[in-house]
């Protein structure tokens, strides 16, 4: 990996080996009308790519202020598997998959200060996690700002990093060790996967290894479980997303390529109970299925990691959290390894590591367009979009 934080345009194009022409398509797909006034369009992009296998690592930036992917810069950074804003966007936080910083066994996270008016990246500082953390992948904003959640599949454990008022990390305050086991090959030990946060500033996390959804108190600095939720044993939970509500939790299921839907107690914190589950492919050797809630809480969207069933939406019921299939497209596309919808809800966004880009799908009137592959970049790992 280099040791510089920033790279050249003409470093950037060879890296993400495309010309400028080929990092945008026509007509724009960010150039649409908002479906609520309270909504803006993304303005800036941010990608993380590399980790195994790549011969590049870091973040690309990306300007979409004028409905194009322009590439705006890149930074060095080292197998970045989540990328996640604050709440004020004004800073970004890196969380990088290695399993060794400074001769020791553990993973990082970085802090990078944003400048508002091209959206290029300034490194803050990075921190290491706490020892045996390793192969960190993801990590969570709290609401107030003041602390970062990762949640660490190496270790098996979450970290809590404390997070200055000019966005540095800082040392690890709290570790929480998660335990269990599953059935299946790769649930021998606990492996947590991602953490969220609900609207009382609780983290709802999902565990591969035990099949397990825990919920999390952050206090000063620590986390202290106070619930937890079993699912389907062999299901491998790897997402979890909440509808806007905050009353629906959406868990997509790496082992059984499924989608189930919990219903969540906001008020006291718990995960209540399972309200069904959906298989989002036919072979359920397919897997790794990767979810987005649109932000309106309409739709959900499904794709796969491994095999190439397309990309489906789904329409909410908004009193059961029931989900029914409503179209699916590019059945031979690209395998997705992470999607996420665009402030607005009138874009999806899906990386792939296997076709090497970000693709895009336009969202509009209950339709979902054919994708188009917006960037060529090699072994995309995490996305970011800005809008404030």
């Amino acid at each position: 990996m280099r040791n510089r934080s920033r790279w050249s345009r003409r470093e950037f194009v060879r890296v993400a080996g495309s010309s400028l022409g080929a990092m945008s398509f026509a007509p724009p797909l960010l150039d649409h009308a908002t479906r609520s006034s309270a909504r803006i369009a993304a303005r800036f992009a941010y990608v993380g790519f590399g980790g195994e296998g790549a011969k590049e690592d870091g973040i690309a930036i990306f300007d979409l202020r004028g409905g194009r992917w322009v590439p705006a810069g890149v930074v060095a950074s080292a197998a970045p598997s989540s990328l996640a804003l604050d709440a004020s966007e004004r800073f970004l936080y890196a969380v990088n998959d290695v399993d060794e910083y400074e001769g020791l066994p553990t993973g990082t996270v970085e802090a990078y200060a944003i400048d508002a008016a091209d959206g290029t990246l300034q490194l803050v500082n990075r921190q290491r996690l706490s020892l045996s953390a390793t192969a960190p992948r993801h990590a969570a904003v709290s609401p107030d700002g003041r602390a970062l959640v990762v949640a660490v599949h190496g270790g098996g454990a979450y970290n809590v990093l404390p997070l200055g008022q000019d966005g540095s990390v800082q040392p690890v305050s709290g570790i929480l060790k998660e335990t269990g086991s599953g059935p299946h090959d790769r649930q021998r030990s606990a492996h947590p996967q991602m953490v969220v946060f609900d609207r009382a500033g609780r983290v709802v996390s999902a565990d591969l290894g035990s099949d397990r959804m825990s919920v999390l108190k952050l206090d000063d600095g620590r986390l202290r479980r106070v619930g937890w939720h079993a699912a389907r044993p062999g299901s491998g939970p790897r997402q979890v997303v909440f509808h806007p509500d905050g009353e629906l939790l959406f868990v997509a299921n790496e082992l059984d390529a499924s989608v189930a839907c919990y219903g969540y107690d906001a008020g006291g914190g718990k995960i209540v109970r399972r309200l069904g589950q959906a298989a989002t492919a036919v072979d359920a050797d397919t897997g790794g299925v990767v979810m987005a809630v649109d932000p309106a809480g309409d739709f959900l969207y499904t794709a796969h990691r491994r095999g190439s069933a397309g990309v489906s939406m789904w329409r909410i019921a908004q009193s059961t959290g029931g989900l029914q299939r409503l179209q699916t497209v590019d059945e031979s596309g690209p395998r997705l390894h992470e999607m996420t919808m665009t402030a607005d809800g009138g874009s999806l966004l899906g990386l792939s590591r296997e076709h090497g880009g970000v693709f895009g799908w336009r969202v509009a009137n209950g339709q979902m367009s054919r994708g188009v592959q917006l960037v060529s970049l090699e072994a995309p790992m995490s996305i970011a979009a800005k809008s404030l």
